[in-house]
């Protein structure tokens, strides 16, 4: 069992969640203070900091608690490095993107035909035409690399 790589994964996670939070809730308050508006509601920039923050927040209590107890982390850790706990959440992950890619399928499609005047003209048909197509591409791009790499190593 590797510690020590989980320990620097998840320093550099909750490093890089830090500076993206402050970064997002300096901007939002600076915004707000200035009355600089690139969007209609600054707050949102300070509410969407929340999200790294939190992020770093929970990495952070994940590696003090690895720091004060490791032998009670331990089954946490081998779950992250065990290669077939990996490879079954790896599929899990696969399947749930398979759900979503449909959903979002069905929900351009149901959109189109039961509002097919605003097709070209609302933002929201085009998102989710924009989704599918950027998750159709990316699942065939990542197929085929994951083959290439499957291959090279054989």
């Amino acid at each position: 069992m590797n510690t020590e790589k989980i320990v620097k994964e998840a320093r550099v996670i909750m490093i890089f969640c830090s500076i993206v939070g402050v970064l997002l809730l300096g901007a939002g308050i600076v915004f707000s203070i200035l009355d600089v508006s690139f969007i209609s509601n600054n707050g949102a920039i300070v509410g969407l900091s929340l999200i790294p923050l939190s992020v770093a927040f929970v990495y952070y209590l994940k590696l003090s608690r690895i720091k004060k107890s490791p032998q009670k982390m331990k089954n946490i850790l081998i779950s992250e490095s065990d290669e077939r706990l990996v490879a079954l959440k790896n599929e899990a992950d696969a399947k749930a993107f398979k759900i979503i890619q449909g959903t979002i399928f069905f929900t351009y499609m149901g959109y189109t035909l039961m509002v097919p005047g605003d097709v070209f003209e609302s933002i929201g048909w085009w998102i989710l035409m924009s989704l599918l197509l950027v998750s159709s591409i990316s699942q065939s791009i990542l197929t085929m690399k994951v083959m290439k790499n499957s291959s090279s190593e054989d």
